[in-house]
């Protein structure tokens, strides 16, 4: 195995995007760039300089119609990726994984190993009430913290506040058994249905409400140019 450039990674990492794009048009699911991958398509056409991943979002329902798909195999067009999600040993987020099992990623605070990857985010429905927005984010931020520090790597960190945390979050989270807070965690971000709640929103994030968006507005689609390339995103970028 041999270490690849910064562009070779990236080029791998678009060929991910354009399988998985063709498998959501094949399939009539709607993914949207998001995040720091729309933000490089409107600021740059392309990746942020400093960036070395990319993200897209659908919404909860076609992301389990992903999902499924994606669980009885991606077929021999596309023999090289694998689905990482929350039912794959060692991997415990609400969020899924495209990965291309041609290679393989060291990382440097996480314990997992896996190929480069594509990251799936669902989104999910929000209480319309203000202040049971707030309880909802809030316990879902929780959560978060503590599936972040499942597969900490606590031999590369320093011992700090932030490491005594995480050492006690991987505790209680493995005390409960890991797979069965996999299971909580996702049951929780599910609780409000997307198609019957007028907000949604990433759950796995950590700006709180400010990341309710307007289910209605949010949703429009609109193409940008990534790297010389077209796909589908907010309208709505801002």
């Amino acid at each position: 195995m041999r270490l690849m450039s910064q562009e070779e990674c990236r080029n791998v990492q678009m060929n991910i995007l354009d399988d998985v794009a063709a498998i959501c048009k094949e399939h009539n699911l709607q993914y949207y760039l998001a995040f720091g991958s729309l933000l490089g398509a409107v600021r740059h056409k392309g990746y942020i300089p400093w960036d070395d991943d990319i993200d897209i979002c659908m919404i909860r329902e076609d992301y389990e119609k992903f999902i499924s798909i994606a669980k009885q195999g991606f077929g021999e067009k596309y023999k090289h990726l694998s689905l990482i999600d929350n039912t794959t040993d060692g991997y415990y987020n609400p969020f899924a994984k495209v990965v291309d099992n041609r290679t393989e990623v060291e990382m440097e605070r996480h314990t997992a190993k896996h190929g480069l990857w594509l990251d799936i985010f669902p989104l999910d429905g929000v209480p319309s009430s203000p202040t049971k927005a707030k309880i909802h984010m809030t316990l879902c931020a929780f959560l978060r913290v503590v599936a972040l520090a499942t597969d900490a790597n606590f031999s590369s960190a320093k011992i700090n506040f932030t490491w005594l945390y995480k050492r006690i979050f991987n505790f209680l989270a493995r005390a409960m058994g890991l797979k069965r807070f996999a299971n909580l965690h996702e049951t929780v971000f599910k609780h409000f249905k997307a198609k019957d709640s007028d907000y949604i929103a990433n759950l796995f994030t950590n700006n709180g409400t400010r990341s309710v968006m307007d289910k209605e507005r949010l949703l429009k689609v609109a193409l940008y140019t990534f790297e010389k390339r077209q796909y589908a995103g907010y309208a709505d970028y801002d």
